[in-house]
């Protein structure tokens, strides 16, 4: 019973450790029907906000509420508990920093703090993205009590002026060997990914007519 509850609790920190990253404050959106649109070139749109190619292989879209602004994927594999991936798009990820390397710095002092994972000193390289240079930050975490490592990629971009972010994770045993195909299914995704319009901030930020 103990180790059913646990294996929950760690499933459950999975995602929010996703959704945690994704809990931005909103406008709601109207007049959307369905929030996921297939398009004619096999990539969808999200809010009418993004558009991306999304992954095939086993992801699995996590269940948002339509007014969400976020995305996020979940990928279990066979060898079970805590082997798991998820991968998201941030509107606004922790901190409050302008600056790259300064946001990244924030970033990690909250990233998955509730699974009380220990971060390596990121390894970090810029990276041109569709909109622009960005910041890609690359590290291992560490459960001390129950023996899990986590693989962290985090680019980070520019919506407008503010920092938006793309973040990927990947849940091992400690023994156990990350599998970097999955990576490259989040690379790929964030490859796709083009914002089909102006943010709210920026919008608001606009002279009126």
């Amino acid at each position: 019973m103990k180790a059913n509850c646990t294996r929950r609790l760690w499933r459950l920190l999975a995602v929010v450790g996703a959704l945690g990253l994704l809990s931005a404050c909103m406008p709601v959106a109207t007049g959307v029907v369905e929030p996921l649109q297939q398009q004619e070139d096999s990539t969808v749109t999200w809010q009418q906000e993004y558009r991306f190619a999304p992954p095939g292989g086993g992801w699995q879209l996590i269940d948002l509420d339509e007014d969400d602004y976020s995305i996020a994927y979940m990928k279990l594999c066979q060898d079970g508990y805590p082997c798991q991936s998820t991968f998201a798009y941030a509107e606004e990820p922790f901190g409050y920093s302008l600056d790259f390397e300064e946001r990244q710095a924030e970033f990690f002092k909250r990233f998955l703090w509730a699974g009380r994972v220990i971060f390596e000193p990121a390894r970090l390289r810029k990276v041109q993205l569709p909109g622009g240079e960005g910041l890609e930050a690359v590290t291992i975490g560490r459960e001390p009590v129950l023996g899990h490592k986590v693989r962290a990629k985090i680019i980070f971009a520019r919506r407008g002026e503010r920092v938006v972010a793309f973040y990927y994770s990947q849940w091992r045993p400690e023994a156990a060997a990350f599998d970097l195909t999955e990576e490259a299914d989040f690379d790929r995704f964030v490859a796709s990914f083009r914002f089909l319009q102006p943010s709210f901030y920026e919008r608001l930020a606009e002279p009126p007519r």
